[in-house]
């Protein structure tokens, strides 16, 4: 996040008493706490594990075809390269766009479902496909029902100068929240240009 929505999001977790430590490794998970790599002890009566998300081997122990972290690795239509006739989406696929890799995300997740959806539905009828065009344009955090920080992104998920706190992003996120498959379908109609932080421009576009 910018600075602006990164300082309203350190507030707020400061007033809910929120304590974050950064920089520092997890080595050993106690029954009544957390030692850190710099030997410091964290007490915890409740630890919640959320380090990141590890892919099913389903599809290599398979033959398909996927990268040294189990993605599968697909074709500009979502395809995997070694086996056409098998999609790929959200986590566990390799996607890649003109600004980079898309990491999982409900964004990603929700856009690539809904295209491949599409694709299939095309294919079907022997119309044309189009490769998948997406680019992040925020990054929705909830902080209370009347509270949340949107930080307006790049499509290459870099930080804007655009923001939203308080209740007004509370309620955007909600929205948000409570309707992906209409907000991945308007993607189709409702073109969304995003600068790219690196030269370039994309738009977060499915096949019409």
């Amino acid at each position: 996040m910018g600075e602006k929505a990164r300082g309203h999001l350190n507030r707020v977790l400061d007033r809910l008493g929120v304590v974050r430590v950064v920089g520092v490794k997890v080595t050993k998970v106690l029954p009544d706490a957390v030692r850190l790599d710099n030997g410091e002890l964290r007490q915890s009566d409740l630890t919640l594990w959320t380090t990141g998300v590890r892919v099913s081997p389903l599809a290599a122990e398979a033959g398909i075809q996927t990268d040294e972290n189990g993605l599968v690795i697909t074709d500009p239509t979502l395809r995997s390269v070694s086996h056409p006739e098998i999609h790929a989406i959200g986590d566990a696929a390799l996607v890649r766009q003109a600004w980079g890799r898309l990491h999982g995300t409900c964004q990603s997740g929700v856009v690539t479902a809904d295209y491949t959806a599409t694709v299939i539905a095309r294919q079907l009828r022997g119309k044309k496909v189009k490769p998948l065009r997406f680019g992040y344009f925020h990054q929705p955090v909830s902080l209370g029902r009347r509270d949340a920080v949107i930080q307006f992104t790049r499509a290459d998920d870099t930080p804007r100068r655009w923001y939203l706190t308080g209740k007004a992003a509370a309620i955007y996120k909600e929205q948000v929240s409570s309707t992906p498959p209409v907000a991945a379908k308007l993607t189709r109609y409702v073109q969304l240009p995003v600068q790219l932080s690196k030269g370039g421009r994309a738009t977060r576009r499915t096949a019409g």
